[in-house]
């Protein structure tokens, strides 16, 4: 099926996707000043980070399933929708945890638009064609991931810190609308549809598989250490090492431009090895990383210039980890493709969720012990890495 607007669906598709990656960076430079203005903690406002990744990982694992019973169309209206009014609550918010609140329901108006974009593709183009609009699809996200910081940074450098989220507002009234124009509701049979008791035995098939667990568990642990960054690089850069924001916003783009430049590394390799070879050279990079980031945590103080590269180098490759573990599984279970992304992602947003808690709870405002808490993060996906390579050779 292909939509009369098809000139417009793909930009509109890639501009859903964009939800969540804008709503995680783009408050990023800001962290600092809330925590200031709403008379919070840090670890308070870092919570709000918290939040959003739980609702991530909820609406992750449910928004498919509920859209093959009820419609594609009516769940992105009402979770676009219900970002913009969470958005506006995130802006007028007097208190960390009404901020918390509402970036937890905000979470979700994001997760419809992720997943439902993504779904969209599957219904309106063939396979050949979908392939193409997904990797479309996932350079807009990067390129957002990239200039997201920036914009925050200006935002709160000429305007105030709420004006992000009045433009988060604005961004879903404008989705709201594209939505409401463009989309057509795909026709399918309801009645064959897969029910969420389908979904569940689909997980759990999946989950009894012990090598898509360590290797679901790998990638989630890799990001769980790139998340631990978000969650607290903000304060060591502009409170510890006193950048201003929008020095932050370039220094945390240029761990997104990493990410691409060791993407596009990992695509020549893939050209001559598979993806579990290329998959072993991100894991050894990522080691090398661990152990810098060790080393350099255990020194009495960190400097910028060591604190920026080691942390650098540990996020540049964990797109390419993310994608050789999800081509690894399409390799174990390849009927379950769909099922298996979905707890790659999944995983990767609780385990997410989980390493912004814990950092909260262990970040002392140094870059000493963000150096450290990523790194254990790091051990631990190598540590779910060799699992994966003795349960081969089993």
């Amino acid at each position: 099926m292909t939509s009369p607007h098809s000139r417009w669906l793909v930009p509109l598709l890639g501009y859903l996707v964009a939800f969540g990656p804008l709503s995680i960076d783009m408050y990023l430079p800001s962290l600092p000043i809330i925590a200031a203005d709403l008379d919070s903690s840090q670890q308070t406002v870092q919570y709000s980070i918290t939040a959003f990744l739980v609702g991530m990982t909820f609406g992750m694992l449910l928004f498919g399933p509920l859209s093959d019973q009820l419609g594609r169309k009516k769940l992105l209206l009402a979770g676009t929708f219900l970002y913009a009014l969470t958005s506006l609550g995130c802006a007028i918010a007097q208190s960390g945890e009404s901020l918390i609140a509402y970036r937890a329901f905000q979470s979700i108006g994001a997760a419809a638009a992720a997943v439902l974009a993504r779904a969209l593709v599957r219904d309106y183009f063939a396979p050949k064609q979908a392939a193409g609009i997904l990797s479309t699809m996932h350079i807009i996200s990067m390129i957002v991931m990239l200039f997201a910081p920036l914009l925050g940074a200006y935002i709160v450098e000429i305007f105030d810190w709420r004006w992000i989220f009045y433009f988060l507002a604005a961004f879903s009234v404008v989705a709201f609308i594209g939505i409401f124009a463009l989309i057509q509701e795909p026709t399918r049979d309801v009645a064959h549809a897969p029910n969420l008791e389908a979904y569940l035995a689909s997980y759990v098939a999946c989950l009894k598989e012990p090598k898509v667990c360590f290797l679901i568990l790998t990638n989630g642990f890799s990001f769980a250490g790139m998340f631990a960054f978000i969650a607290a690089s903000a304060f060591v850069y502009i409170e510890h090492f006193e950048y201003s924001e929008s020095t932050y916003g370039l220094l945390f783009s240029a761990n997104i431009g990493a990410i691409i430049v060791m993407t596009l590394i990992n695509k020549r390799i893939l050209h001559h090895y598979s993806s579990e070879h290329a998959l072993r050279f991100a894991i050894f990079v990522s080691v090398l990383a661990t152990l810098g980031m060790t080393t350099i945590g255990a020194v009495s103080s960190a400097i910028a210039p060591l604190f920026m590269l080691s942390s650098m180098l540990y996020i540049s490759v964990t797109g390419s980890i993310g994608a050789n573990c999800l081509a690894s599984l399409f390799n174990i279970i390849p009927n379950r493709a769909g099922t298996a992304a979905g707890l790659l992602v999944a995983m990767q947003f609780a385990l997410g969720a989980l390493s912004t808690y814990i950092t909260t709870l262990l970040f002392d405002g140094t870059p000493n012990s963000l150096l450290l808490i990523m790194a254990g993060f790091g051990a631990l996906s190598f540590c779910t890495f060799t699992i994966v390579l003795r349960i081969r050779t089993a």
